[in-house]
């Protein structure tokens, strides 16, 4: 007889309260959660990544109360690897089918990076035709390397991020306001400001600036840095780390040049270079591509740097360049930006948006923005029908070298949210 593992059966009963009684599940609408629904029925796995704390345990938990109105509660088995060591995938298995009688049918595993070799293991389970597959972690290099080198054609990926603004609005009960900005200028201004002190993060929502900034360091920039990234990561000195991402989160949309990183803070170019593969891998930082029509060009070019979140610290900082740097940011990271564009006279544009239609983006927030000459030559130069200028609160439409339309910050955020 195999001897239950008592440890796994406490957690997996601690795990599954609806094994037990019917459960009611708190959860704000997210974008990206009717794009996942889609695929439930589908025999792929589904694979959640994202930063630490931007909701993925929310979102497993809103697949488990879904499923809960079509199927029996005992098909059902959730898992989470956080903080918890030696766990097999097996093994969790043997101990569901001591308690009831059978095989579950979903398997849903929470930080699932944790467990070693956690791809192979996967696949042999689905390889079985007997489960479907739900994974989530906190490292998308992680993940991806292991799901492409076992999974590949097996695995969808969804790539959950910080609230957006929208999204903001609809967990603060106001989400009315974003089909009539222009009613609601006001009110939007006043939440703009609020959302930001969020840095995108649901937990944050009606705290303060300094609970928020005590927040980001501890819960989220020391436990990725100091033990997720150790833990899977050579990483000789993660105060350098830590370094590189201040300096990025003090400056943030930088053009980084990894040779003047090395010499400021005395280590090898090679370990700036892995250490910012880290940060991305982390989800604490994203890069945007100088744009070219051509991609792999795109990829050889500069590149710039902007923390994943908004560092409230910043919201402390006064002057037009910092107000300019915060929406920056932020318009960056709701519209999910892959490119800038900058030549070698050092014309400038802050996001280039479209595939097709090539859209140009200067955030210009102050109380007189004027007009960047790099919107100009960018448009004549890939020979564009419109661009946007993101504003304060100055809203019109004018035509120009193209037709121009500027936008308040919150409208832009509404409006073009990734």
């Amino acid at each position: 007889m195999i001897k239950i593992n008592e440890k796994v059966k406490r957690r997996l009963v601690e795990f599954n309260p609806f094994w037990k009684t019917p459960i009611k599940v708190e959860y704000k609408e997210r974008d990206i959660y009717f794009k996942i629904k889609a695929l439930i029925k589908e025999r792929q796995i589904i694979s959640l990544c994202g930063l630490r704390r931007v909701g993925k345990t929310t979102i497993l938990r809103k697949i488990i109360y879904d499923l809960l109105r079509e199927h029996e509660a005992d098909s059902i088995l959730y898992f989470s690897f956080d903080d918890f060591q030696g766990g097999e995938m097996l093994e969790i298995l043997d101990v569901f089918k001591d308690i009831h009688g059978k095989e579950p049918k979903f398997l849903i595993f929470d930080e699932i990076q944790k467990l070693p070799n956690w791809a192979e293991k996967v696949k042999i389970l689905y390889d079985t035709k007997k489960y479907k597959i739900f994974v989530s972690g906190s490292e998308s290099l992680f993940l991806r390397q292991g799901s492409r080198e076992s999974l590949a054609g097996r695995i969808y990926e969804f790539e959950i991020n910080g609230l957006t603004f929208h999204e903001y609005l609809g967990f603060i009960g106001k989400k009315k306001m974003a089909s009539k900005p222009q009613l609601y200028e006001r009110e939007l201004q006043a939440e703009l400001k609020k959302y930001l002190i969020t840095g995108g993060f649901p937990e944050l929502i009606g705290k303060d600036k300094d609970l928020a900034q005590k927040y980001i360091r501890s819960a989220i920039i020391e436990k990725i840095v100091f033990l997720d990234m150790a833990r899977m990561y050579p990483i000789e000195n993660p105060s350098k780390l830590i370094s590189i991402l201040n300096i990025l989160i003090d400056n943030p949309g930088m053009i980084v040049d990894f040779t003047s990183f090395s010499q400021e803070l005395d280590i090898s170019r090679q370990t700036v270079s892995r250490y910012f593969d880290y940060l991305e891998a982390g989800h604490l930082v994203t890069k945007l591509y100088n744009f070219s029509r051509n991609r792999s060009s795109s990829e050889k070019r500069l590149k710039k740097y902007y923390p994943t979140f908004l560092s409230s610290a910043l919201l402390d900082e006064k002057g037009v360049s910092y107000q300019g740097k915060i929406m920056e940011s932020i318009c960056v990271i709701d519209s999910k930006a892959e490119f800038f564009w900058r030549d070698k006279y050092k014309n400038e544009v802050d996001i280039v948006m479209g595939n097709k239609k090539i859209i140009p983006v200067e955030i210009k927030y102050r109380e007189k923005p004027d007009r960047n000459k790099g919107l100009e030559k960018f448009c004549r130069k890939y020979k564009c029908n419109e661009a946007i200028i993101v504003t304060k609160d100055s809203r019109k439409t004018g035509q120009e070298f193209v037709k121009i339309t500027w936008l308040p910050a919150y409208e832009f955020l509404l409006k073009f949210s990734g």
